[in-house]
């Protein structure tokens, strides 16, 4: 079974969905952005974006529920004409700077956001250190990765106390 929080819900739904969530009974929480921040649910697996956030912070903390407290986890976004220039070079940017090539089919969504259409190799390491943006998060491989797609909607969490057992 699934889960859901959005704002349309009341506190005590919100709660309620998010306590069968962390018990393993909802392995599937669908959630808009009342869930990117604040919330601590440990053992989250995957975070999918099913349109990506207009700003490259919001990205950061949606896919910041999954792989915490050193444990492996993937972030997957759906991207579609519609999607933020600067989403899309922030992401771009996070791959650059932990020194992780762009997948090819991300350069023409670039230039189709007048962006630009090929990102080198930069330095190691996550986004600049405690206080920079990303809070020194690594978006490198060993991290879980992600991926990326064509599509629309909004977010999705894994997990639970039990994990997710999928086949990914």
């Amino acid at each position: 079974p699934a889960a859901a929080i959005h704002g349309d819900r009341t506190q005590a739904e919100r709660e309620a969905a998010l306590a069968s969530f962390r018990a393993g009974r909802a392995r599937v929480l669908v959630a808009t952005d009342v869930a990117a921040r604040g919330l601590d649910v440990p053992n989250v697996t995957h975070v999918i974006n099913y349109d990506l956030p207009n700003e490259i912070d919001s990205y950061v903390h949606r896919i910041g529920r999954t792989g915490r407290a050193g444990r492996k986890g993937r972030a997957t976004a759906f991207v579609n004409d519609k999607a933020s220039t600067d989403t899309l070079r922030g992401i771009a940017q996070m791959f650059k700077e932990a020194n992780v090539e762009l997948p090819n089919f991300f350069a023409p969504l670039l230039q189709g956001a007048g962006g630009c259409s090929h990102f080198g190799r930069g330095r190691a390491g996550g986004r600049g250190g405690k206080g920079a943006r990303g809070g020194g998060r690594s978006f490198g491989r060993g991290g879980g990765g992600g991926g990326f797609g064509s599509g629309f909607g909004s977010g999705l969490g894994f997990g639970g106390a039990r994990g997710f057992g999928g086949g990914w």
